[in-house]
């Protein structure tokens, strides 16, 4: 019974357990059973200005652990800001890419290069230097955090209900100002929104959650490099290049898209809210949770995290292992102990009940 209860805490707290096996610290190989996951601190290299691997796995961990203690008002708050700046990118890609319909036609290729150049990476930038909760960047910070034991399955779906949200409705503030403003009150600032509107739900739900699942992973890598650099400028250029990468690829981003896509509904496209929902919100949402939580935090923290050790742990619990070798530390640790009762000494590990007999001491019939 004590080892059905044993296996019971562990799968409980496969996440949210501070407990891991022997890890390498300082060279030396330590038990880390008893004070929890190790910290990786690395300091900044002073010549080359950026942080390692390890250590940019490290600080996202402590960033989604700052966010999990965040009170749930500055949350949502933050999530609208960043929706706003994110959306002031989106206005900022149609007007500039959005307006050139000679070099669409004669060179597709360079107008989504301007497209994806001047915009989101603006917005981006303004997200992580300025303060801001984004969605699908803590869909990498949250599990992160989680895998090291660093916040629990309550304080990410609260992180990700707010954020989504708090995102979606400062970019529908945004859709509707900026139409306030009339500044694509002409036919190449029309045109090109609502030709977006229209692209960005007409895929099969299949593909849109592939061209998401790219997205994220390019968008997630941008964060990993920004958190690398050091100084503003390493960090804008950490962020640019990976966000117009997926830009110019027409990949799709969950957040962005809702100013894009509303947008180009707001100026006339007969797309609806329940097409938008169902054939772009919906597959983005899933491809972008997807790459985030297992391509970037998930592979991070099975290569410079406590994930594999954690596995290792329920896996010994499942096979009955990790018990066996519990009740041989007991009988290594009282040699002299024997029964009184008159019935034969077990030779061997003890059975659950003998062991749990024995930690309990003599009320027990133990000496």
């Amino acid at each position: 019974m004590a080892a059905v209860v044993d296996l019971a805490k562990d799968a409980g707290s496969f996440f949210t357990h501070k407990g891991a096996y022997h890890h390498e610290v300082d060279g030396q190989v330590r038990d880390t059973r008893a004070t929890g996951p190790v910290s990786i601190k690395e300091p900044r290299n002073p010549v080359i200005g950026f942080l390692s691997p390890p250590a940019i796995y490290q600080a996202i961990v402590s960033a989604g652990a700052e966010k999990a203690r965040q009170p749930w008002w500055k949350t949502l708050w933050l999530a609208v800001l960043a929706g706003v700046y994110l959306s002031f990118g989106g206005a900022l890609a149609y007007a500039v890419g959005g307006q050139m319909p000679e070099t669409q036609t004669s060179n597709p290729g360079l107008q989504h290069l301007i497209f994806g150049a001047f915009g989101l990476p603006f917005g981006l930038a303004l997200i992580l230097i300025c303060g801001g909760e984004l969605y699908t960047s803590n869909c990498a910070y949250m599990p992160a955090a989680l895998f090291e034991g660093r916040c629990n399955f309550f304080q990410l779906w609260r992180n990700w209900i707010l954020s989504f949200f708090g995102n979606l409705a400062g970019s529908l503030i945004v859709v509707w100002l900026v139409d306030e403003t009339y500044l694509f009150n002409n036919a190449a600032g029309v045109k090109y929104p609502i030709t977006i509107a229209a692209s960005k739900t007409s895929a099969p739900f299949g593909q849109e959650i592939l061209r998401a699942l790219f997205c994220n992973w390019m968008v997630c890598l941008g964060i990993w490099q920004a958190t690398a650099a050091q100084d503003i400028i390493g960090k804008i250029f950490g962020i640019f290049f990976p966000v117009l990468a997926f830009v110019a690829l027409s990949f799709s981003h969950v957040v962005a898209n809702m100013f894009l896509v509303p947008f180009g509904m707001k100026l006339g496209s007969p797309v609806t809210v329940g097409k938008y929902i169902g054939r772009s919100m919906v597959p983005d949402w899933i491809g972008n949770t997807i790459s985030a939580c297992f391509f970037l935090a998930g592979s991070y923290a099975f290569c410079y995290g406590t994930l594999p050790m954690r596995i290792e742990n329920i896996f010994l619990r499942l096979t009955g292992k990790g018990q066996n070798q519990k009740n041989a530390e007991i009988l290594t640790s009282h040699p002299n102990d024997m029964h009184h009762d008159g019935m034969q000494h077990h030779n061997g590990p003890f059975p659950d009940d003998t062991a749990h007999a024995h930690r309990k001491g003599p009320s027990h019939g133990v000496v």
